[in-house]
């Protein structure tokens, strides 16, 4: 081959391999720039095993999408200061989208409402904003998660199903979560209407301290024969107390509760805890994530809120079907 030839063929060799490299570059660089960055911030405290199966959900739905990246996180332990700390981290961060609880709406409504305004699509798990009327609420996209005061509903008529209590607690484990007190409402309204005095127990948000509170409530109020607790950490630890005291859980005090652990469903085969509720929260960071990736990306508008993921009521005859499901992390 002549020089000039060879030559020629090895700078066409080059040109190609330039333009290749240039092709590839500008793809991997379209490819960075197209990422979707998704922020998941929950009141927490995230260690709680009711939390584990929302980040699993979250987790789940990032693993659907090469092009999305998720930041999950929350307060180690409920703390509405660390929480909102969080959320101004996640718009400060500029994300493509944000999903979050909506714990306290009055206090965070500002914030919320200003990052709306400038573009930031937002997806509410969990805990929704309730306030009246529906044109005050933080504009969301959507709301995916249980019905809090029908939570509190639920739990007094199935409760009403078995026997007619003397009195009635609700345990409040997160007082000032708007969430919490609507199920304390629904619970107490329909405990009165049916005859039954009941009343909401500020339990505090640590749950050694609540079953202590929650003892010197029974101790002070001895025909309370019902208790209902809407954390599987706080039933446990109630549980716990009440039986280290000599009390006969399931038969002096009954018990229902919400969500679920392994310790509860076995508290319910022992006939300690009655019942209870499924809000089944791997669904609510499951479908959090997927509506506010798919609006993010392609502008679709989710389901109009509530998109409910629960109450179903759980007992001994229902726990052989979750067991699977319990222990893979998704009940």
């Amino acid at each position: 081959m002549k020089a000039g030839k060879k030559l020629l063929l090895v700078l066409t060799v080059v040109l190609l391999s330039t333009l290749l490299l240039g092709v590839g570059l500008n793809v991997a660089l379209a490819q960075e720039e197209e990422k979707v960055n998704i922020w998941v911030v929950v009141h927490g405290g995230i260690a709680d095993p009711f939390w584990k199966r929302v980040e699993k959900g979250v987790m789940d739905a990032a693993s659907n999408h090469p092009d999305l990246e998720v930041t999950y996180t929350g307060p180690s332990v409920y703390n509405f200061t660390e929480f909102m700390a969080d959320i101004e981290a996640a718009i400060a961060s500029e994300p493509d989208a944000l999903v979050c609880t909506l714990t306290e709406p009055d206090a965070m409504d500002e914030v919320l409402r200003t990052a709306i305004a400038d573009g930031l699509p937002v997806v509410a798990i969990n805990a929704p904003d309730l306030r009246e009327p529906p044109e005050s609420r933080i504009p969301v996209l959507t709301y995916v998660g249980e019905d809090s005061y029908y939570i509190g509903v639920a739990a007094a008529e199935e409760t009403l199903k078995r026997f007619t209590p003397k009195r009635a607690v609700f345990a409040n484990h997160h007082p000032g979560a708007k969430n919490i007190e609507m199920r304390s409402r629904g619970f107490i309204e329909t405990m009165e209407k049916n005859g039954v005095p009941a009343e909401s127990l500020d339990i505090t948000a640590d749950a050694v301290q609540g079953a202590e509170v929650t003892l010197a409530y029974l101790t002070a109020n001895p025909d309370t024969e019902v208790i209902f607790s809407t954390n599987t950490l706080r039933t446990e630890a109630i549980v716990t107390r009440l039986l280290d005291e000599g009390i006969d859980v399931g038969n002096e005090v009954k018990i229902a509760s919400m969500d679920i652990s392994d310790k509860v469903l076995e508290y319910i085969q022992e006939g300690k805890v009655m019942f209870t509720l499924d809000q089944q929260q791997y669904l609510q960071g499951y479908l959090g994530v997927e509506f506010a990736y798919l609006n993010a990306k392609y502008g679709f508008t989710p389901p109009p809120a509530p998109v409910s993921t629960g109450p179903a009521v759980i007992t001994a005859e229902d726990i052989p079907n979750l067991l699977e499901g319990v222990e893979k992390g998704y009940r």
